[in-house]
Order: C-alpha cells, then structure tokens, then sequence
C-alpha cells in the first residue's frame, strides 16, 4: 500500500505554495522508482513503499485559488485514514473559521495517529486553532502571528525564523521557510539520498551543496539514482567518459571521499533508514541497498555506525 500525504487546500490557496508541496513529493517518489523499480536484481517493488498525493478540501469540491483559477479536488477532508504526512499550503485572502470546521478534529486525529503536519503562511492558524501548537515553538509571519498570540497565547512564536520544525509540526512563515519546510518533508518522508535528488532537479543544490567539478556532479547524480544496483565504480567511470582511477582522484579532491565511499555512505544510510521504518529481514535490506554478500554488508554497516543492523530494528541504534 502506498503511503498517504495529503495536501488541504482553502480557499485562495496559493498555487505556487501548493505546486511545490506536489511537485517535491512527485519527485520524492519518482526517485524510489528508479533506485528500487524494475531492476533485475529487484524482483518486488512492494517492499519499499511509495507516495499517493491527494489534494482535499473542506467539502470535497473545487477550491478557488489566488487569481481565480479553479482547482479540483481529489476528495474531502475526512475519514480514518492517518496519512504519512498532511501539508497545509499558505493561502491568501480573508480567514473563514467556519471552512474549517471539519478540518480542525481531522487534524488532531492526523496528528495522535502519528502523520507529519506542516503548515505555511495563513495556515499555521489552522494548527492553532486544532491546539496542536499549544505549548510548542512554531513560526508564523507577522499578520498570521498577531492573530495567533491574541487567539491562542499558549503558542510559543519565534520571531524572525523562517521556518521551524517542533517534533512532528513544520511550520514555515516565508517563501523561502516554505522550500526548506519541503526539504523537510522530503528528508523525513523519505530519506536524506531522495533529498539530495530532489535539490538536483529542482535546481537547489547549488545553493546548498556546491561541486564546482562537473564530472563529480554527475557521478554524484548517478550514485544517488543508482547507488542500490551491484554496479562497479569502473563501469560508472566508464559512463561518465574516464576512468576509474581519474574519477577517484577527482572525487576526492571536490568531495574528499572515494567513489567507493560514496557509494558506501549512501548504501548505509538508506539501509539504516529502511531498518528503522519496516519489518523487512535484515540481510533482505542488505540486498535492496546494492549489496550481493550479507556479511559485507553487515561488517560495513558495523564500521560505520557502531553497532550490528539487528540493533537498529531493535531501537537500539
């Protein structure tokens, strides 16, 4: 069953705020399917679940968006389903408490029932009003802000941050809060490997993680597309039009690490995150991160944390 993240839109929502939610999550899932879909090596792609986005409304109609487009809904807000995550996009216009009416219970069941909850702009109101940032730090920007201390004076406002992350509340006050609080969703959804693919196609990771050597980009780009595939770094050397002994050299200068150790740390670090968050057999993830021999994959995984695979299912690592 896929995992559920489900977009509310109000009335003036702001189709810029809501397309960035969408578009980092479609791009979220589109990187499972590359590392984990269709592979030789990868009969089932059942064990690694993917994303369903649904955008849903107060009612289950249309919404209008600032400027007056007009945009469908998926569904209504509403029933027993506790999705993964439930994002609030910023709108614009005038609050009407009475849309939220059957918004405000939902959410705090979302919320008990352990789903991510982020919010921007006039919608961290909405969390307000649910009592689900009483007590708790949070952002909000200075029109939402003032109405939120004089409604709700338990709400721990920090001025001046753009964005925020309290537990499992996101919530962001500006633009730029907005597209660190999806790098959020996107590193806690999904892993820290599918953030750094989806900054490389959005465009942002220039401005988070500079390479200055082309080629390096592009191994970089390919080992987190493919870094779960038992392929050899001379034959990702060879793709990239050199050798692997220049490739190794570069790496190290532009990254100081290895090809190998990229590869590596990206292998590890999804294997610890697929321990923590399923069921699957220990040596059965060894195998869907790239790694043929499960006492390598076990010894390497000590090395580099500390403790054996079985202690991080058994909430120990």
């Amino acid at each position: 069953m896929r995992q559920q993240v489900f977009i509310v839109a109000f009335e003036g929502v702001l189709l810029g705020s809501l397309g960035l939610v969408s578009d980092a999550m479609a791009l979220s899932d589109r990187y499972r399917g590359r590392v984990y879909g269709g592979h030789a090596f990868y009969p089932s792609s059942t064990e690694v679940t993917g994303l369903q986005v649904r955008v849903l409304t107060p009612t289950g109609d249309g919404v209008c968006a600032a400027g007056g487009v007009r945009l469908l809904a998926d569904g209504r807000v509403g029933g027993d389903t506790i999705a993964k995550a439930v994002v609030l996009p910023a709108f614009g216009g005038d609050v009407h408490l009475s849309q939220w009416a059957v918004v405000l219970p939902w959410l705090r069941r979302q919320h008990a029932g352990g789903a991510l909850i982020a919010a921007a702009g006039a919608s961290v109101l909405a969390l307000a009003e649910a009592g689900l940032l009483d007590g708790v730090e949070a952002v909000a920007d200075e029109r939402v802000a003032r109405r939120i201390e004089t409604r709700h004076p338990a709400v721990l406002l920090l001025p001046g941050l753009p964005v925020l992350a309290t537990g499992n509340i996101v919530t962001a006050a500006t633009m730029d809060g907005e597209q660190e609080m999806v790098r959020e969703l996107v590193r806690r959804i999904g892993s820290p490997n599918q953030l750094d693919w989806v900054d490389e196609e959005l465009g942002r990771r220039a401005a988070h993680d500079p390479v200055p050597d082309a080629t390096v980009g592009r191994f970089l780009q390919l080992a987190r597309e493919h870094y779960a595939e038992p392929r050899s770094v001379a034959a990702i050397a060879a793709e990239l039009g050199t050798t692997e002994r220049t490739l190794r050299r570069r790496c190290r200068a532009a990254l100081g690490e290895s090809p190998s150790d990229v590869l590596r740390r990206l292998r590890l670090d999804a294997a610890r995150i697929m321990l923590s968050r399923s069921s699957i057999p220990v040596d059965r993830v060894g195998a869907l991160v790239g790694y043929a021999d499960a006492g390598a994959f076990r010894g390497q995984f000590r090395r580099r944390f500390g403790h054996a695979p079985s202690a991080v299912r058994r909430g120990e690592g």
